[in-house]
């Protein structure tokens, strides 16, 4: 059996419709932080760190990373979700993407992307911690769930989502802390 916890990273110093790859805000500093404590107490001793290769990701796994004196690994699978408009029109596109279910969803990048993250997923061969994005957890949650919406719960900031690898079958343990946050 294969322990996972899915990190959604800390508050992002801008939204997703201001930047591009935002690191954290101050405040999201203080969550990482925070997460990485956690953590360590409930994390197997031997682990791999793993995280998307966004900017706030990184910046949510350093603090786990330096009290385990372990490297990161950057995973695009874990990316947030590539958006297919411009940078004025992606908190419109998102919203309305939220709203529906996968099999209504049409644009080809996107679908990829969930089906790599569901595959990255059953391929992680050792209890890790994955540091990843509100969009990203969606996908996994719904996976477990076998269920076709794409909104399946509102991952806080450095909120922690544990699950478990089980003869190949993935399954939830724990959902992460849930709160009415900005997706950023």
């Amino acid at each position: 059996m294969i322990e996972l916890a899915f990190v959604r990273h800390g508050e992002a110093a801008h939204s997703w419709g201001e930047h591009t790859d935002p690191g954290l805000s101050e405040l999201g500093k203080q969550q990482a932080e925070h997460a990485a404590y956690t953590l360590t107490g409930i994390a197997p001793s031997e682990l791999v760190l793993i995280s998307s290769p966004k900017l706030r990701a990184q910046e949510t796994a350093a603090p786990l990373a330096d009290l385990r004196s372990a490297p990161v690994m950057i995973d695009a699978n874990f990316q947030e979700v590539p958006s297919v408009t411009d940078l004025a029109n992606r908190q419109e596109w998102l919203k309305s993407l939220m709203r529906s279910r996968w099999s209504e969803v049409k644009e080809p990048v996107v679908n990829t992307w969930r089906d790599n993250i569901i595959e990255g997923v059953h391929r992680l061969g050792h209890h890790s911690v994955i540091f990843t994005h509100f969009m990203v957890l969606n996908v996994i949650i719904g996976h477990v769930r076998q269920d076709d919406r794409v909104l399946q719960f509102w991952p806080d900031n450095a909120s922690i989502t544990r699950c478990r690898l089980n003869n190949g079958t993935l399954e939830l343990v724990e959902l992460g802390a849930e709160l009415d946050t900005q997706v950023n």
